[in-house]
């Protein structure tokens, strides 16, 4: 009974972490769009170049040069941008 009742509690924790590595938000200024790639640099004055789907491109030229939350994915060890919002700053008057 107790290892029954062990392996129930593991394969929960499992199932619950595995939930938890989902999609992800990336802050920063929108400094190029390309045909297939987008190009932030994010808060700690880094450059980060994620792919994009070319029906997604018009989704983010309104937000060039303008700080924006892109909400991406990891694929194949990349990262992808697959939606864009602008970043509203709480400091703003």
């Amino acid at each position: 009974m107790r290892t029954s009742c062990s392996g129930i509690f593991l394969f929960v924790i499992l199932l619950c972490a595995s939930h938890v590595c989902g999609a992800e938000q990336i802050a920063g200024k929108l400094e190029r769009v390309d045909m297939d790639t987008v190009t932030i640099r994010c808060s700690n004055n880094k450059k980060m170049v994620m792919s994009i789907e070319r029906g997604n491109r018009r989704q983010a030229a309104p937000f060039l040069g303008k700080s924006v939350l892109i909400d991406s994915r990891q694929e194949k060890g990349d990262f992808k941008a697959v939606g864009f919002k602008p970043c509203l700053s709480k400091n703003r008057q």
